[in-house]
């Protein structure tokens, strides 16, 4: 009976995001209608995170918020279906949901998930927003959208058991979108656009396969990654009069909804700032495009918000976005800066589980760091993703490769779009590296793209046509989905060996009991009897002491000041 909730549940929530993506790609660009489904999924995931971002400042996410709103978003894709607006394959919808559903069978959650995931996630559906959370608990300062949409998947039988949900769909969307990339070039010449796709969705199945330890970081960078295709189409103009509009409007979109997932991939916006330099001043109308841009800044408007709620901070944790003395719940510019370092040191290696060096503010200084991050980095989680890339470039070079090389087999606006991309995405990479080289702070996607680029590149130089290896194609992508299963049912085995009490399918999440603390003007903070079990299904907001808050109204909110 639980297989069947979660796929049902599942199913649906997924054709209401379609319905929302359809909707919006109506509305504010048709041309965005030209896109494959998978692509208006993710705008459809954009979409729910605004609606989401706007009624939790006037309502709770509970049962009926939740319920009018994926109603709405069936409607819209009943709607978009019947007017025949958009032909859609259902068959090919429902055989790659089929063949992935299995990632969705989730035992064991990452470290994180009880620590924050899961109370800010279940906080939203308990009441609207209390403004000064984030002097609860760094816990609450680290916004992601992606807890917004969970908490607009609570549904009735259902409950919170579709926690991880966003990010197995964000995996089927950008399946989705890559496979039709791969796919229609049956009757035409691979190019460049081909081996970047089968590359990047090779790369994403193989690596990606563990919906739980997707965490806030993982989904923005594979949605950047679906995205590279488009930016390499983009760049081949002859003049700025002649950009394609739809594909533009698609690029700012994915971009703005990456950020609201994580914050730093707003430096993403980079890849389009090129186009100024093809663009004079009388030719800026060319680009500019009023109903996307004022959605993109809708959503960033309403991002800021959520985190100035939280933390007082426009951009948590750069403390010169703090409002430190202008809100009387916002955390001091100190603290900020403390998590800030704390999190280059984390991602420089000077910390871990059993580990901190002794002077952490002159470690992260300038490349002080690298010696030991190569050590227990580098050596270990980079390496070992670089082997797993070069067997993959091995493979398709072995597969793809022929003794014809045809010098001129690629035009010029071509070889411009990838200088660019390229340029573009090294000093991505090398702002990474500097800053925070954790490969899961961006790393993933800048990594690949600088390597799957040119050797992409070097292979559409081989002139091939769909026809002539279709059988390999098809042979890929059943190896890889057959991979994606394999490893899925060694994971599940493996969970159900460390969680002893465990209640597969649904994740692991124990019943807490808690004591309720009143911090002032019948405000309750909610405080785990064993603080070592951190915040599961517990009231919230959580939190292992409340001794450090006091709670206040400002209008119609609560609010949560940091005691003096």
């Amino acid at each position: 009976m639980d297989y069947i909730l979660i796929f049902i549940f599942t199913l649906l929530i997924t054709i209401s995001f379609i319905g929302y993506g359809l909707f919006t790609a109506k509305y504010i660009n048709k041309e965005l209608l030209k896109f494959n489904i998978g692509y208006l999924g993710i705008i459809g995931l954009f979409t729910c995170t605004i609606i989401s971002y706007i009624t939790i400042f006037l309502v709770k996410h509970g049962y009926v918020h939740n319920i009018i709103l994926h109603f709405v978003g069936l409607s819209l894709f009943v709607f978009f279906c019947s007017k025949k607006y958009y032909k859609i394959n259902f068959s090919y919808i429902f055989t790659i949901f089929i063949i992935l559903f299995i990632g969705l069978l989730i035992i064991r959650n990452h470290d994180d998930f009880n620590y924050y995931h899961l109370t800010y996630s279940l906080g939203l559906t308990n009441e609207k927003l209390i403004l000064g959370q984030g002097n609860l608990g760094n816990r609450y300062n680290k916004h992601s959208s992606i807890f917004f949409l969970n908490s607009i998947i609570y549904l009735p039988f259902i409950k919170h058991y579709l926690f991880h949900t966003t990010g197995w769909i964000t995996l089927l969307f950008v399946n989705l979108a890559l496979l039709e990339n791969i796919l229609k070039k049956k009757n035409k010449k691979i190019d460049i656009i081909f081996y970047i796709s089968i590359l990047l969705f090779l790369f994403i199945n193989f690596k990606f396969f563990r919906i739980g330890g997707y965490g806030t970081d993982i989904s923005g960078q594979i949605i950047i990654l679906s995205l590279i295709p488009i930016l390499i189409k983009l760049y081949r103009f002859k003049d700025i009069k002649q950009v394609d509009i739809k594909k533009l409007s698609i690029s700012v979109l994915l971009i703005t909804y990456a950020s609201t997932i994580k914050s730093f991939l707003i430096l993403s916006f980079l890849y389009l700032v090129p186009l100024i330099f093809f663009t004079k001043l009388k030719n800026l109308k060319q680009i500019f495009l009023p109903k996307v841009y004022l959605y993109s800044f809708m959503a960033l408007t309403l991002l800021v918000s959520i985190n100035v709620s939280y933390s007082g901070c426009a951009l948590y944790p750069v403390k010169i976005t703090c409002f430190e003395n202008k809100l009387e719940w916002s955390i001091s510019k100190e603290l900020a800066e403390h998590q800030n370092n704390w999190y280059q040191q984390w991602s420089k290696s000077g910390a871990g589980i059993n580990y901190r060096v002794q002077d952490p503010k002159e470690y992260i200084k300038n490349l002080n760091w690298v010696p030991n991050w190569y050590e227990r980095y580098f050596k270990y989680k980079f390496k070992e993703t670089l082997i797993g890339i070069s067997f993959l470039l091995l493979l398709i070079l072995i597969i793809f490769k022929r003794k014809e090389f045809q010098k001129d087999n690629v035009d010029d606006l071509t070889k411009r779009s990838v200088l660019i991309l390229f340029s573009t995405t090294f000093i991505l990479f090398f702002e990474w590296f500097w800053r925070h080289p954790a490969l899961r702070y961006g790393g993933y996607y800048l990594l690949v793209t600088l390597i799957f680029i040119p050797f992409s590149f070097f292979l559409s130089r081989y002139t091939f046509t769909f026809k002539e290896k279709y059988k390999t194609i098809f042979a890929l992508i059943i190896i890889s989905y057959s991979l994606f299963i394999v490893k899925n049912i060694s994971r599940i085995k493996e969970e159900m060996n460390i969680v002893s009490n465990h209640q597969f399918p649904m994740f692991y999440s124990p019943a807490q009991e808690t004591i309720p603390y009143n911090i002032g003007n019948n405000i309750f903070i909610h405080v785990p009897k064993n603080i070592n079990d951190g915040c599961w299904l517990t009231k919230t907001p959580c939190i292992h002491h409340a001794e450090h808050v006091i709670g206040k109204f400002i209008g119609p909110y609560k609010v949560i000041l940091r005691k003096n």
